[in-house]
């Protein structure tokens, strides 16, 4: 390993492969896990050098600073201090300074300080240990003595010979570490049976060690969001009394309020906070877009297809949310300026050489919302290519064709429709439900024969309905899929 600049461009010049880690601040991750922020001279932690204790590595450093020039006033302002910034000013005042005598000792000052702070905490010692054959790097573009002059994206930080600083802390704590690591490895005591020799991959690190050192910032993250397919079904208008109302199977949109697809209709739905799974936050979504909870919820698909989202990489967790229209109370969220029922349809045009073209429509008042969708005929919507597309944002097109036919496919074999309804109905209500959501009329006497297994009877009739009174039939929680 090396520990001091001109070694490190002489290993870069002969082209060996050198990693890196990149550090810089103190401030703790937001999770509480221990960070490359552990290796700042100003992360907070007790140890003792000598029967003194410090609260960082910090104030061990200015406290010697004092002690070689014989401050003792700055000595005990700067152990008195809590504050690491300023225990620094507290040292610049040194009086009697000598530049000279300091530049020669000031890296070992710093070496020994790490070694206690270190090898006295042991999250913090796991950490270090874990940074094996990386080169520790102090990515501060303020300092160009103890860090390298220029933060770790700049694309030079990769190539010391372009360092406009000479990471005096970056080599120190490299160098506490491998003393720290061959102590580790030094032999047991005579008669002391040897510690179980942990696994290590190819790089020689134990799986501590790997996880210490890893960097997530390796690899590009996406973002992760939840679009939520809320279905319902509402009765039609009908002029006439004595006839039942038709049904028509409607779907949740919100009308954006910013940029992306400003003004255009989406699902709802939105990002997945860091301490919430996906089902949580469809949960969540749910609550605040229509006011109601412990309702049938599905997890329809995850659609990564790149370029979805023109802001970023995002990947979309859909769920599919089964809703009785009358305990809905819809309100539009922050980043939407309305939110409203559409009648949904979804119908196939045409079908050639093993390719079905199906035609979406949604429509709300005198707001008519279009696409034109292409699929293979035995691939799912889930793959389906959006030909065109009027009204609606990013790729919602294909989310909500999916989640109508996984609805459709599923009303095949289970009484997922009992979601849809209120707490009372009559089959034929039960029936109309299904023929909407299906698009096709069924045979009264086979629907009841199916129907008949999926509810349970009551005592109680329709009233003031026009027409003769029908029974009326509840959910049965036992048979509900």
């Amino acid at each position: 390993m090396y520990y001091n600049l001109e070694e490190l461009k002489k290993a870069y010049n002969a082209g060996e492969t050198l990693k890196y880690l990149f550090f810089w601040g103190h401030t703790p991750a937001a999770d509480g896990h221990i960070s490359e922020s552990c290796l700042s001279q100003w992360w907070p932690c007790r140890f003792q050098v000598e029967g003194v204790s410090y609260c960082c590595a910090e104030q061990f450093m200015m406290a010697e600073k004092a002690r070689m020039f014989g401050d003792e006033e700055m000595l005990a302002k700067i152990m008195e201090s809590s504050y690491p910034k300023e225990m620094k000013a507290y040292g610049r005042a040194v009086k009697n300074f000598d530049k000279e005598c300091w530049d020669f000792r000031c890296y070992d000052i710093v070496k020994q300080g790490n070694l206690a702070k270190f090898s006295q905490n042991p999250e913090l010692l796991e950490f270090l240990k874990g940074t094996r054959r990386r080169i520790l790097v102090e990515a501060s573009p303020r300092d160009r003595i103890w860090g390298i002059g220029m933060g770790k994206s700049n694309p030079d930080a990769l190539c010391p010979l372009k360092w406009r600083g000479t990471n005096l802390l970056g080599f120190a704590l490299t160098e506490v570490r491998d003393l720290l690591l061959a102590a580790d490895a030094a032999p047991q005591a005579p008669g002391q049976p040897p510690a179980p020799e942990p696994l290590r991959d190819r790089d020689g690190l134990t799986e501590a060690e790997f996880l210490a050192a890893y960097q997530p910032g390796d690899y590009k993250r996406p973002s992760v969001a939840t679009d939520m397919v809320i279905f319902t079904v509402t009765d039609e208008d009908e002029g006439n009394y004595r006839k039942l109302p038709e049904k028509e199977l409607r779907l949740l949109l919100i009308r954006r309020g910013g940029h992306p697809y400003l003004g255009c209709w989406a699902l709802p739905g939105g990002f997945v906070r860091p301490t919430e799974t996906t089902e949580q936050a469809a949960a969540r979504e749910l609550m605040e877009e229509t006011g109601v909870g412990q309702v049938y919820l599905e997890q329809l698909y995850t659609f990564s297809q790149p370029g979805r989202d023109p802001r970023t990489w995002v990947m979309s967790c859909s769920y599919m949310a089964l809703i009785d229209s009358s305990r809905v109370q819809v309100q539009a969220g922050d980043d939407a300026d309305q939110a409203a029922w559409f009648k949904l349809a979804c119908r196939m045009r045409s079908r050639q050489n093993g390719r079905e073209l199906w035609e979406l429509e949604l429509s709300h008042g005198s707001t008519i919302l279009k696409a034109l969708l292409e699929k293979e005929e035995k691939e799912t919507f889930s793959q389906c290519r959006i030909l065109e597309n009027d009204g609606l944002a990013f790729d919602h097109a294909r989310i909500v064709a999916y989640g109508l036919e996984r609805l459709r496919g599923k009303l095949k074999y289970t009484d997922l429709a009992i979601h849809l309804m209120p707490e009372y109905f009559t089959l034929t209500q039960l029936q109309q439900v299904y023929e909407v959501v299906l698009d096709q009329e069924l045979p009264t006497a086979a629907f009841r024969r199916k129907a008949i297994t999926m509810v349970e009877e009551t005592e109680q009739f329709t009233e003031n309905a026009g027409h003769r009174p029908s029974r009326l039939y509840k959910k049965n929680p036992g048979k509900q899929q």
